[in-house]
């Protein structure tokens, strides 16, 4: 059974845990209704691309909670929620396929979740969603999430003070 929606992102997991896991997905909502994980793989040619990994290699897995619409004026388009994450890193992950939203299953990627070190997954949703990725509150809000998933604690643990 296919339950794994594979997702080809340039989005990091500090921005993912700012929009409350990954979207903005048009994807066929019964498909996604299967899902039990979803894997994301980087995609480092877009102009925004965040994150280290190699082009098309899978670097996350997370156990799908739960699938929303997304955010307003977005139609027909799905964020994705999990629970818990893991790393990955699986070269060459992505088949190359032009639309950003497979489906597969773990075995096909190799992926056996039992043996993962599995992560509690903080969403930490800024209050500020509509603005540019750069503005301060944007900026320090993924730094704490960075720091959180470093540290294996809580976004809300993390205090930054900036002296200028």
């Amino acid at each position: 059974m296919k339950d794994v929606l594979m997702v080809f992102t340039s989005k990091s997991l500090a921005t993912m845990q700012q929009e409350g896991g990954s979207g903005n997905w048009a994807a066929n909502k019964d498909r996604l209704r299967h899902a039990k994980w979803i894997v994301a793989t980087r995609n480092e040619k877009s102009n925004w691309a965040e994150g280290p990994e190699a082009h098309g290699s899978a670097f996350m897995i997370g156990r799908v909670s739960e699938i929303k619409p997304a955010p307003a004026p977005e139609q027909n388009r799905f964020v994705v929620s999990f629970d818990k994450y893991a790393g990955l890193d699986i070269p060459n992950a992505w088949t190359g396929s032009r639309n950003p939203v497979t489906y597969t299953d773990l075995a096909t990627l190799g992926i056996n979740p039992d043996a993962l070190g599995w992560k509690k997954f903080h969403p930490h949703p800024s209050s500020d969603s509509g603005g540019s990725p750069n503005e301060p509150s944007l900026v320090i809000d993924r730094a704490r999430s960075m720091i959180a998933e470093a540290f294996s604690i809580s976004p809300d643990a993390v205090k930054i003070t900036v002296a200028l």
